[in-house]
């Protein structure tokens, strides 16, 4: 006992001060996740501020950024192990990693969106496909795409975590990570199959398919596209953002500049493909979709709070990204890059933000009040609580598993005695 207490000691002590204080922060917030989910799992959904119009919490944003932005590890596989991109390799375990812990949170918010935790396997069981079985659950493809990716993703992670020092010592841990990594091409392509299908369906198909919503719905159901290339752009600027934090962090370099630079012009693409997409998407919304209704873009839009500014903002961070990404000068510019592949990611947090919040704000009947919503300190903690435990378990996995290629100082067998 004295031996786990002083190894404690020497591991907190080894923190710089700044670095303490941000664990302590983490933390605080990893308790208000635990205090408020089991008060939201016991107690109901009352304590949210969900309600008739607006019945997805705060949550169902993380939901979709996570998968969203997690959906960035299956595309950086693939293009490592399928197109053979082996300048991705140093930043594979911690784009695993990323895609895990996103897909991982994912599964523990929806525990709490459903409010009958009891009834969680229904998701599985009742799709309500059939004849005469209205309205069908697009759900259920949802949950089982996220079953297999997120299998998948374990099955990926599991060597990356055999890889540790002790553990690679054992000849039978040694001989099932080696032969799991001549599996990962395998992995890449079934999971980039699955990832392509539930992007779309939740990121996209789920929303779109709502006949009665006039910001949701698509007649051409285009925003499943929109969807899937968003996930591709936005998320490979997620897998470089997270490793570059780290490197500032340990002040040392983790990740050779070329890998970052070959995943930027893969990223810059794709989000080239997303801003056409997108703008033929808004362009059908309001020639096509909103003249359905009886309604107007212009109206729809300037009704909402969660209207022009939201939109502004999302193809301001669009198009920065495809700026910077695309072009040499300023990819090579170390904070102009650090700017563009924060733009990616927020380019598709705000169209998450608006998928959900400007969806819910238009009334379905033009008479009817525009809406707005304020989440409960619950919902805020489960978010922001989710966020902190995420960091947290990389800063743990980058501090004694082999994360990283360039990082020689992990996993010391003396520091675990």
């Amino acid at each position: 006992m004295s031996k786990a207490i002083d190894f404690l000691k020497n591991e907190w002590n080894s923190y710089s001060r700044n670095i303490q204080i941000t664990i302590y922060v983490l933390l605080g917030f990893t308790a208000l996740f635990a205090i408020f989910g089991i008060q939201i799992l016991f107690w109901g959904l009352g304590y949210t501020n969900m309600n008739n119009i607006f019945n997805m919490g705060l949550w169902i944003l993380g939901d979709l950024g996570y998968v969203a932005l997690g959906g960035g590890a299956f595309f950086t596989g693939f293009m490592l192990y399928i197109f053979r991109v082996d300048k991705l390799q140093p930043l594979i375990n911690s784009t695993v990693l990323i895609g895990f812990m996103c897909y991982l949170f994912t599964f523990i918010l929806l525990v709490f969106e459903i409010g009958q935790p009891l009834r969680a396997w229904f998701g599985w069981a009742y799709p309500n496909w059939g004849s005469h079985l209205m309205p069908q659950s697009m759900l259920t493809e949802v949950i089982w795409c996220l079953t297999f990716y997120f299998m998948i993703l374990f099955i990926e992670l599991f060597p990356i975590i055999l890889s540790h020092k002790v553990l690679d010592k054992i000849p039978a841990l040694h001989y099932i990570a080696h032969y799991l990594h001549k599996l990962m091409w395998i992995m890449a392509a079934v999971g980039t199959f699955l990832s392509f299908f539930h992007q779309g369906s939740l990121g996209g198909g789920m929303w779109d398919i709502m006949y009665a919503k006039a910001a949701w719905f698509r007649p051409h159901h285009l925003y499943f596209f929109v969807a899937i290339v968003a996930a591709t752009a936005g998320g490979t600027c997620l897998m470089m953002l997270i490793p570059k934090i780290a490197q500032w962090v340990q002040k040392k370099e983790l990740i050779p500049k070329e890998s970052f630079m070959k995943l930027a012009q893969i990223s810059g693409t794709m989000f080239i493909f997303y801003f056409l997409v997108r703008v033929f998407d808004i362009y059908t919304q309001w020639t096509t979709a909103l003249p359905l209704f009886d309604r107007s873009f212009t109206d729809i839009m300037s009704g909402s709070m969660y209207g022009w500014w939201v939109l502004v903002i999302e193809f301001a961070f669009t198009i920065s990204a495809i700026v910077i990404l695309n072009f040499k000068k300023f990819r090579e510019n170390e904070r102009v890059f650090t700017a563009g592949i924060i733009s990616g990611v927020m380019a598709i947090v705000m169209m998450k933000f608006r998928v959900i919040m400007h969806g819910y704000s238009v009334p379905n009947f033009p008479w009817r009040p525009y809406m707005t919503y304020g989440p409960s300190i619950q919902e805020w903690a489960l978010m922001l609580g989710s966020i902190a435990i995420m960091v947290l378990v990389y800063m743990w996995f980058a501090k004694y598993i082999p994360m990283f290629i360039q990082d020689e100082e992990h996993s010391d067998v003396q520091h675990t005695q």
